[in-house]
């Protein structure tokens, strides 16, 4: 800890202090119920000892995270109404212990019974980044006894999966009858770093890691989360966010090898081990025998400890293996890190982490394989306080790789709907508000950005109808960088949102109170028909396809033709057979078909993975998280000639474009592309997308040719650039729509299907396809939180044909990229970061699914 110079005692561990004090009451008996209490009514606090009843006034709080859950918790005070949405997934808690309209909270008399192993606890998502982007060190229960708290207040609503700007706008919530938004959002888009041959498979964001780990749920031995590491691992940055992310390595490498020892030869003992190894290449057999190796070491020093009644010290295997190293190009007492914790840096010390100082990333190396194996560095030296080169270029030996150079604020609302707000920057223009009889006057601030030195002035420019919207933590210039300040950016900006209603509130009638309770109980029975999903059908379309049909109506409201949605299941509502939770991680399923008078969305999934097969598992009635819309509406031209080409699943996206096209003028011919002819489905809908259709099957033993049901429409067996050339030379005849009038074309299929089509463009079909045209490809990279530039896990490497230069896009932000600047070799790459555990995860899912029948039976 840090202490004034001129004390002469030690300083006080005032953090530690506090948590004991925490822990200390929560242990009581009915301890909970006591600091439950505490939260609502505090002696203490002189300008307000007690909660106040409802006022009549409503607040969106956009973000659960430090700040938001602590902007709720003031503002429930003070007597509003208060929606917490997340873009994230928030588990449910039990009625139980948050009771509802209809009965009282059961009381905790015991914390015991609420408290969860950190390993075992279920993630319920709530909290934004205390919840994945601190280290375990941190009890993570105290985020459960915050969820808790606030869940049982009558005037509080929470909802997972809801995007602002996708699922809701500005206008809408004004609309439902929100008085007042504060965003709280958090940080967005990672730091893209100056390195050669960036994004290679091996190396990832810090965030795109710890989401994958402690949102997904990577690190829990029951999880089907795929989250593959390598070591030696090194991560690059002096932040909290490095140095958690450092510290989660070393404390996953031993959790992930052991699971997957366990697995491989739980499966082995069932099925053989051919079968088992057989799945895998040359390559992803020599990871999956490193893995091995590395688990049997593992497991050998858990008994060990086990026999001599000790914890297993697996520090020492792991830094034999490589360990896990920490980049920084300048000194750690230079770190952001050191000066704003400093303790952090000696906890990772402790843990074995290994600091490397002076070292500024140049490029990355693979091996054989196009897998990262070493990063050369910079080697900077301190002189005059200055760091500069020494001009030496040392080589890491390095398998992973994790980038935590800072992050910019999450104003993607701006990004999507333009002129919302003023911008300061990266980050929104903060107002102070001056009060007068006329009204509120917002004035700019452009004092010293840090607390106590800058005014907290947490309004935007936003202005309407009387109606303001404000924001905080990483959002806000004055409180960006960790969880105390944005916690800090609540407590002192409440006040603000306070003093707005300020007249209104004074003349509230006490009488009234009851209809003003009524008409909260209206509104949030407004929100859960808006925001909660519920499967109302589940339809087996093709043996390896399925359709998940789910009532979301704003969700459905939002679709537009090209956008999709991130789907998931509860794990507190999952079956877990033989230890494994059957949860799915994020998919990203297209709205095939939306139905938005019904509120419905029609979601169709191909069974590839373990998640995507976890689908045909889940029952009508189900709750689902549905967090969307995001991506982008597919451009949709006026009075031309479209080209479709869809591979597989990709037909299922299609749908709805073609019907666009067709509906704003343009003439679409449609190359449907499918492996064998009972893979097609929804063919009603395919001949309602386009004008004329071209079938076609790849070729194999036994194959035969789809029949078209239409008279214009054609047929042919082979893969879809053949079928393209056939039907360009005339090979299946009449040509109702020639290629050479196609103004558009739009490819949505695997990466290999796309990356063959751009390349046959100037090949093979560039005699046919001789008007200048646009050609898009519908991006299936890899994606986790969806949620337009937060985990960076979708990040596309994008290479201009002309100049060479290098760029990367969100593909969730965007999926529809120009077919020509894609790089498709780098897309494979990433699409290929776990296939080790993908392919493991699938077979244990057959054997778990297995497990559940014999249970059935």
């Amino acid at each position: 800890m840090k202490g004034c110079i001129y004390q002469k005692t030690d300083p006080v561990d005032i953090p530690q202090i506090e948590t004991n004090v925490l822990t200390d009451v929560l242990f009581m008996p009915y301890g909970f119920e006591i600091y439950s209490l505490l939260t609502r009514w505090n002696p203490l606090n002189v300008k307000r000892p007690h909660m106040l009843p409802y006022n009549g006034k409503n607040a969106l709080v956009v973000g659960l995270g430090p700040a938001g859950y602590t902007m709720s918790h003031y503002l429930l005070n003070e007597g509003f109404g208060v929606a917490g949405i997340d873009g994230l997934k928030l588990e449910p808690l039990p009625v139980a212990l948050t009771g509802d309209a209809n009965t009282l909270p059961l009381p905790i008399v015991d914390f015991n019974d609420l408290y969860e192993d950190l390993d075992k606890r279920i993630l319920a998502g709530f909290g934004g980044v205390a919840e994945y982007g601190i280290t375990v060190r941190w009890d993570k229960n105290f985020l459960k006894v915050i969820y808790l708290t606030l869940q049982r207040r009558q005037a509080f609503r929470a909802y997972g999966g809801v995007r602002f700007g996708g699922t809701i706008t500005i206008d809408d919530a004004w609309n439902m009858g929100f008085d007042h938004i504060c965003i709280a959002s958090g940080a967005g888009k990672p730091t893209v770093i100056d390195i050669k041959n960036n994004l290679m498979r091996g190396i990832r964001k810090a965030s795109d890691f710890l989401m994958a780990l402690q949102l997904t749920g990577a690190a829990k031995s029951s999880s089907m989360a795929n989250l593959q590491v390598r070591l030696p691992a090194g991560v690059i940055g002096g932040g909290l966010t490095a140095m958690d992310t450092a510290t989660e390595l070393m404390a996953y490498y031993p959790v992930q090898v052991e699971k997957i020892l366990h697995r491989y030869d739980t499966l082995v003992a069932v099925y053989g081990e051919e079968t088992v190894r057989k799945r895998y290449d040359k390559e992803e057999t020599i990871i999956l025998d490193e893995f091995l190796a590395h688990g049997k070491a593992i497991h050998a020093e858990r008994l060990r400890a086990e026999a001599e009644g000790e914890q297993p010290d697996f520090q020492p295997l792991v830094e034999a293996w490589g360990g896990v190293t920490l980049f920084y190009r300048k000194g750690i007492v230079d770190a952001p890190a050191y000066r704003q914790n400093h303790e952090e840096i000696v906890k990772a010390l402790e843990e074995g982490i290994a600091l490397a100082e002076g070292m500024s990333p140049l490029s990355a190396h693979a091996d054989e394989y196009g897998h990262l194996n070493a990063v050369d560095f910079e080697k900077l030296v301190s002189e005059d306080g200055r760091w500069k080169s020494s001009g030496q270029t040392i080589n890491v030996p390095l398998r992973s790789l994790y980038v935590a150079a800072g992050t910019s604020p999450n104003t993607i609302y701006q990004s999507e709907y333009p002129d919302t707000f003023v911008m300061d920057k990266w980050f929104f223009q903060r107002h102070e508000p001056e009060f007068n009889n006329d009204g509120v006057n917002l004035i700019p601030m452009h004092d010293e950005a840090f607390p106590k030195l800058g005014k907290p002035a947490p309004l935007t420019s936003y202005q309407k109808d009387g109606k303001f919207i404000s924001f905080y933590g990483d959002n806000h210039p004055v409180y960006a960088g960790n969880v105390v300040k944005a916690m800090s950016s609540a407590k002192n900006g409440y006040p603000y949102i306070v003093k707005l209603f300020e007249q209104q509130l004074a003349s509230l009638n006490p009488a009234q109170q009851p209809e003003r309770d009524a008409a909260l109980k209206v509104l949030f029975n407004q929100l859960d028909a808006n925001f909660k999903a519920t499967i109302v059908a589940i339809n087996r379309l093709t043996p390896t396809i399925i359709e998940v049909v789910v009532k979301a109506p704003l969700a459905a409201e939002k679709f537009h033709p090209g956008q999709f949605y991130r789907v998931q299941n509860y794990e507190a509502f999952a079956p877990t057979v033989e230890g494994s939770n059957l949860v799915a991680e994020g998919l990203a399923l297209t709205g095939a078909e939306v139905d938005k008078e019904k509120g419905t969305i029609s979601l169709i999934a191909l069974e590839m993975g373990s998640s995507s097969r976890l689908c045909a598992t889940w029952k009508v009635g189900d709750p689902l998280v549905i967090m969307g819309v995001t991506g982008a509406p597919t451009e949709i031209p006026t009075n031309e000639t479209v080209l479709l080409l869809g591979g597989g699943l990709g037909n299922a996206v299609l749908f709805s474009i073609g019907k666009a096209m067709r509906a704003a003028g343009n003439r679409v011919i449609y190359f449907a592309g499918y492996k064998f002819a009972q893979d097609r489905f929804k063919v009603e809908d395919v001949e309602a997308a386009a004008d004329l259709i071209i079938w076609s099957v790849d070729k194999g033993d036994g194959v035969q040719a789809i029949v078209p049901t239409r008279p214009q429409d054609k047929t042919f067996v082979g893969n879809i650039l053949e079928c393209m050339l056939a039907y360009a030379t005339g090979e299946l005849g009449e040509q109702p729509i020639s290629l050479a009038d196609v103004d558009h074309l739009i490819v949505i299929g695997s990466d290999r299907m796309m990356a063959a089509v751009k390349s046959a463009r100037f090949d093979v079909l560039k005699p046919y396809l001789n008007k200048a045209h646009h050609a898009v490809g519908s991006i299936n990279s890899p994606m986790q939180c969806m949620m337009k530039g937060i985990c960076a896990q979708c990040m596309c490497k994008h290479v201009d044909p002309e100049t060479g230069k290098e760029t990367f896009v969100y593909s969730c932000y965007n999926q529809d990229q120009d077919l020509d600047k894609v790089d498709f070799p780098h897309l494979n790459a990433r699409l290929r970061q776990n296939t080790v555990q993908e392919k493991l995860s699938n077979l244990w899912l057959d054997y778990l699914l297995l497990k559940q029948k014999e249970t059935a039976e």
